[in-house]
C-alpha cells in the first residue's frame, strides 16, 4: 500500500512541478485503467449496464458478426423496483430497447441477473454462466474500468475455457489523451485509478 502511495505522490509532484510534463504524464496515468485485447473469433458479446457507449460498441460488433449472441448482466431488481412491479409499473429496460433500436434483435439477447451488479458480483455471475455454457466471450466495457474487470474476471474464470477478451466503446467519453479536461472524466478517471491501485494492493498477482 506504500509503494502505492508514494507513486501516486510522485505523480502529482511531477505532474504540479514540471508543467512541461504534465499532458505527458497525465496521459500515461490515464492509459494505465485502458486494455484492449486483440480481436478474435467470438460466441457472445457481453456487457454490463455501468458503461457509457457500450451499446453501440457491442451493436457494432453484432452487425459485424463478430459474435451471433449478446448478454447483459444486469443487476437483480432492488426494493423499489418491485414496488413498481407489484403497482403494475412497466418500466421498458432502456439496455434492451437501445439494442433493439440499433439492430440487434431481441432474439439474440440474453440478460443475466449479476446479483447488485458491481464488478465482483458481474464478474462472478459471468463466470459461472460460462461454466456451465462454455463460450468464447469478449466484454465491452468503459475503457476506465477495463483492467480492474479484466484482472476480477481472470480470478474467478473457469479452467478449461478461453479466457475472456477485454474491449471498448469507441464512443466512451473517457479518452486518455484529454481525460482531465472534463469534469466528469476526471472524475471518473480519480475514481477508477484509486480502485485500480486498491485492487492491486490486495491482488498484486
Amino acid at each position: 500500500m506504500r509503494r502505492v502511495v508514494v507513486g501516486f505522490a510522485l505523480i502529482v509532484v511531477v505532474v504540479a512541478v514540471v508543467p512541461a510534463t504534465r499532458r505527458a504524464v497525465l496521459q500515461r496515468v490515464g492509459g494505465v485503467l485502458i486494455v484492449s485485447d486483440p480481436a478474435a473469433p467470438a460466441d457472445v458479446g457481453v456487457m454490463t449496464e455501468s458503461g457509457e457507449g457500450d451499446e453501440i460498441g457491442v451493436s457494432d460488433l453484432y452487425q459485424r458478426r463478430a459474435f451471433t449472441r449478446v448478454l447483459v448482466l444486469a443487476p437483480s431488481p432492488n426494493a423499489v423496483d418491485l414496488e413498481l412491479k407489484k403497482r403494475g409499473v412497466h418500466v421498458e429496460d432502456r439496455i434492451l430497447s437501445t439494442l433493439r433500436q440499433l439492430g440487434v434483435p431481441p432474439s439474440a439477447v440474453t440478460t443475466l441477473d449479476a446479483g447488485e451488479g458491481g464488478t465482483n458480483d458481474s464478474a462472478r455471475a459471468l463466470a459461472d454462466w460460462v461454466r456451465e455454457h462454455p463460450s468464447r466471450v469478449v466484454v465491452v466495457i468503459s475503457p476506465t474500468h477495463a483492467r480492474r474487470y479484466r484482472r476480477t474476471l481472470l480470478r474467478v474464470w473457469p479452467a478449461g475455457v478461453a479466457p475472456p477478451r477485454i474491449t471498448w466503446s469507441p464512443h466512451a467519453l473517457f479518452r486518455s489523451a484529454d481525460w482531465w479536461q472534463s469534469r466528469r472524466t476526471l472524475r471518473e478517471g480519480l475514481f477508477e485509478l484509486e480502485k485500480l491501485a486498491w485492487d492491486y494492493v490486495t491482488h498484486p498477482f
